[in-house]
C-alpha cells in the first residue's frame, strides 16, 4: 500500500479521483492510499475464509462481504472481507456503519497500514472484532475490541470467534 499523492483530499474529491487503472483506492485521515491487486496467495485464503464464513452465515441475518467500502468520518476503507448484519444501511456504494467483523490479509506492502493505522480505525469505528491474517507466518490474529483483547491462532488451531460465539473455522482449511 503506497501514499497516492502528497495532498490531502477531502471526501468530496476523493469521491470525485478519476483512476483508470484496477488498483483499489482508499482514504484514511485525508490521505489516499492505493494498493495493487492482490497475489494468488492472498486471495486463495480470502476466497477460502469467505467460504467457511459463508456457510457459518447461511440462514442468519448477516452476510460476508469481500471488499465492501466502508464510510465512516470522512475515511473510506475497503476490507478484504467484513460481516455486516445490517443489510438495510448500505446506500448505492459504501456502507456508512461499522461491521461486526473485519478481515483484512496482509502483505508486506500493507502490513503496517492494516496492522496500526486500520486497527485503530476499525477499533475507533465501531467495529466489534478484527481479524488480520498473516499467510506469511500463517497466524491470524483476532482482535476483540468489546473485551480489549486479542489472540493468535496459528495453522494447526482452530480459530473461536467472540462476536459469533459459534463460529470455528480450522485454519488448516484456511493456510493449505
Amino acid at each position: 500500500m503506497e501514499q497516492y499523492s502528497n495532498k490531502k483530499f477531502s471526501l468530496f474529491e476523493f469521491n470525485n479521483l478519476e483512476t483508470n487503472d484496477e488498483n483499489k483506492y482508499e482514504l484514511i485521515d485525508g490521505i489516499v492510499f492505493m494498493s495493487p491487486r492482490s497475489n494468488y496467495m492472498h486471495q486463495q485464503i480470502m476466497s477460502r475464509l469467505n467460504l467457511e464464513i459463508g456457510t457459518y452465515l447461511k440462514g442468519k441475518k448477516c452476510m460476508v462481504f469481500s471488499e465492501v467500502e466502508l464510510e465512516f468520518d470522512n475515511n473510506v476503507i475497503i476490507p478484504d472481507l467484513s460481516i455486516i448484519c445490517g443489510l438495510n444501511d448500505f446506500n448505492i456504494q459504501r456502507y456508512k456503519k461499522a461491521p461486526e467483523l473485519v478481515i483484512e490479509i496482509i502483505s508486506p506492502a500493507s502490513q503496517y497500514t492494516d496492522t496500526f493505522t486500520k486497527l485503530y480505525k476499525y477499533e475507533f469505528f465501531g467495529v466489534k472484532e478484527y481479524w488480520i491474517a498473516n499467510p506469511k507466518t500463517e497466524i491470524i490474529t483476532v482482535y476483540n475490541f468489546e473485551n480489549k483483547t486479542n489472540k493468535d491462532y496459528g495453522k494447526q488451531e482452530k480459530l473461536i470467534s467472540s462476536v459469533f460465539n459459534d463460529l470455528e473455522i480450522n485454519l488448516s482449511e484456511i493456510f493449505l
